[in-house]
């Protein structure tokens, strides 16, 4: 990088290369997303641990390398590429992924908390009414005959 007239850095060949290459993982890395998402909407939830991989590498890569196009963004050579606008789509993909995924946990735990109260409600140590106070005299089935007998 090489400081121009004006004060603003001037990218170098090897500064264009990365930028390309910012370009390209940001496209992929929106593509992944937006398959994941997808996935996600039409009931397949193993996408999710699918893409994990993939999406993680170029997610990574795309958080060590960006400090290197930081100085250029808002120069001809990276809107050349396009790359604010492709930056721009990345982060609301992001944003939206994360939303959905972070619902995703939040209904899980839901319906785990559910689960858990239907085994305490019903386990050995009595019989339980919905709001979870403990119901007497109603017992088992098998507790009933063998008062009986």
């Amino acid at each position: 990088m090489e400081a121009g007239g004006g004060g603003s850095p001037v990218p170098t060949e090897d500064d264009l290369v990365v930028l390309d290459e910012i370009a390209a993982k940001a496209r992929e890395a929106v593509e992944l997303l937006r398959a994941e998402m997808d996935g996600i909407r039409n009931g397949r939830l193993q996408v999710v641990e699918e893409l994990f991989s993939r999406k993680s590498k170029v997610l990574k890569w795309l958080e060590l390398k960006l400090p290197l196009a930081e100085p250029f963004i808002r120069q001809p050579a990276a809107e050349a590429r396009q790359l604010p606008k492709i930056l721009s789509e990345l982060r609301d993909t992001v944003t939206e992924d994360s939303e959905m995924l972070s619902r995703m946990a939040t209904a899980a735990g839901t319906v785990l908390r559910e689960i858990e109260k239907v085994r305490d409600r019903n386990s050995l140590s009595g019989t339980y009414g919905k709001s979870g106070e403990k119901v007497s005299g109603l017992g088992t089935s098998r507790e009933r005959l063998n008062k009986q007998l």
